[in-house]
């Protein structure tokens, strides 16, 4: 975009991160800019024999509250916020024996990376909310037709070259307004976040800032855009540690960690192996053998798993591997893989393999779109206390009964509603997911473990909500009490 002959006379400058701002200032005063400074900033240009004029020079005023109040004068915003398109404006600088700035450069206090840190020390956190910064960014974003704002260290390259070639166009002044306010408002975010006084309850004002980190090649289908955002205050964030793969995709990343949730909300000492699709599970298997797990999970569905993700809460070795390496599939999420099984599962470049960071799962709410609004809710219970588990039926599980029960009930609400679960002790038997009727939801559970060759006696039914008929108990139990047709593979 060409210029509009735009020229930049007097600059602030005012950085708590100095990273680039010696080059910077030494082209500004080669090009004839007068340079205002504040405290430590100017230090370092003076140091470099950089032409600059103090901040009190402007305004006549000494820095007081240990550098509290340093810029918040007339005589600073006065300069930044004047439109030299407005007469009036024009004659109030006049009047105030002010001169309009072109260019202010800022960057704030870092309290986004203190908080990174996981520093929580109120007095310390509270000095590191910047005032002055904001206020200005703020001031010449508002005046971008006037003023170029650099808030960022990575932007003095662009600036410099735009400078030199005479391009400084009001898009780009506009662009540099918009990224000032959207890190503005991330920053307030940030210090909502740590001033709040409790993340375990739906707050009044619910605020997201994140950053994009990545952009991915589609979404959900093809036609849709994607990219990754990274939480703006946390640097620890990223759910998995990949190890190996290629490039993971928007719907892979929804299938990790739904995998991750089913494997790690299940409190057990034996091997627990999921196979997810979709969001959904097609098959789970229990065992103390994590090759006879996983084979147990893959028994529920031998043709949906083809693709699918896997996930374990057990370490991946050389048998398991080669256990693996056995079908195509696309990611597979476990808390630790062997040099062996790492040397094995190489061979299939393209394998994505994921190491959990659970720490960096924790989070408070659910949230999903509502149009343009939002719905958040808390996050469903993970191993729960089957002490506290109510039977409110004539019939009692028996004692066996309750391993399968524990399991099912796992399952089941993993799985999208309407949902059926027919499960033993040790792996799921069918599954029915995500159907506009429960009774349908019975009957695709019941077609699974029948095309797999598996029998339903002895299993215990899961559904994720009431039955409002009793149609579909009377179809699982008509199936349940059958004389078997086919024949167990386990």
């Amino acid at each position: 975009m060409a210029a509009d002959n735009f020229i930049i006379k007097r600059a602030i400058l005012s950085v708590y991160d100095k990273s680039g701002i010696v080059p910077l200032a030494n082209m500004l005063s080669k090009n004839q800019v007068e340079i205002y400074a504040t405290g430590k900033t100017f230090e370092v240009l003076q140091r470099e024999k950089i032409p600059v004029r103090r901040i009190e020079q402007l305004t006549h005023f000494p820095e007081i509250l240990g550098g509290r109040v340093k810029t918040l004068h007339p005589a600073v915003f006065g300069g930044i916020l004047a439109d030299v398109t407005n007469p009036q404006h024009l004659a109030d600088l006049q009047s105030a024996e002010l001169a309009p700035f072109q260019l202010v450069v800022i960057n704030l206090y870092p309290f986004v990376a203190a908080y990174q840190a996981g520093k929580s020390d109120l007095a310390t956190m509270v000095e590191l909310i910047d005032i002055g910064g904001p206020s200005m960014l703020r001031a010449a974003a508002k005046n971008f037709k006037n003023v170029v704002v650099l808030s960022e260290p990575t932007q003095y390259e662009e600036f410099i070259d735009k400078f030199q070639n005479a391009t400084i166009s009001i898009d780009y002044r506009h662009r540099l307004a918009w990224q000032v306010f959207s890190q503005t408002s991330a920053y307030d975010a940030t210090i909502a976040q740590f001033l709040a006084l409790s993340q375990e309850t739906l707050p009044d004002t619910y605020q997201l800032p994140y950053r994009k980190t990545q952009s991915l090649r589609y979404g959900e289908n093809p036609d849709q855009g994607a990219a990754l955002y990274a939480p703006y205050y946390s640097q620890g964030w990223q759910p998995f540690d990949q190890i190996q793969g290629k490039e993971i995709s928007y719907n892979n990343y929804i299938d990790c960690l739904a995998v991750y949730q089913l494997v790690a909300g299940y409190d057990t000492d034996k091997a627990l192996v999921a196979i997810v699709k979709h969001t959904n599970p097609c098959g789970v298997g229990l065992d103390q053998s994590p090759v006879t797990a996983y084979r147990r999970a893959v028994a529920t569905d031998p043709v949906s798993y083809f693709g699918g993700i896997v996930g374990t809460n057990h370490p991946v070795d050389g048998d398991f591997a080669e256990e693996l390496t056995k079908s195509f599939l696309e990611c597979i999420v476990a808390p630790a893989f062997s040099e062996t099984a790492r040397s094995i599962l190489s061979k299939k470049k393209n394998l994505r393999l994921l190491v959990p960071r659970s720490e960096a799962m924790h989070t408070n709410f659910d949230v999903r779109q509502y149009g343009q609004g939002l719905l958040v809710q808390t996050l469903p219970l993970q191993n729960e206390n089957m002490a506290t588990w109510q039977v409110v039926t004539e019939r009692k599980p028996a004692p066996e009964d309750w391993p399968a029960l524990r399991l099912a009930w796992h399952v089941v609400k993993q799985v999208k509603s309407n949902a059926i679960v027919f499960c033993t002790a040790h792996e799921t038997v069918g599954i029915g997911a995500g159907q506009m009727s429960r009774v349908d939801a019975v009957k695709i559970a019941i077609r699974k473990a029948q095309e797999a060759g598996l029998s339903l006696r002895g299993t215990i039914m899961a559904s994720d909500a009431f039955f409002p008929f009793r149609d579909s108990v009377d179809l699982a139990a008509e199936n349940w009490y059958r004389p078997t047709r086919w024949k167990s593979t386990r």
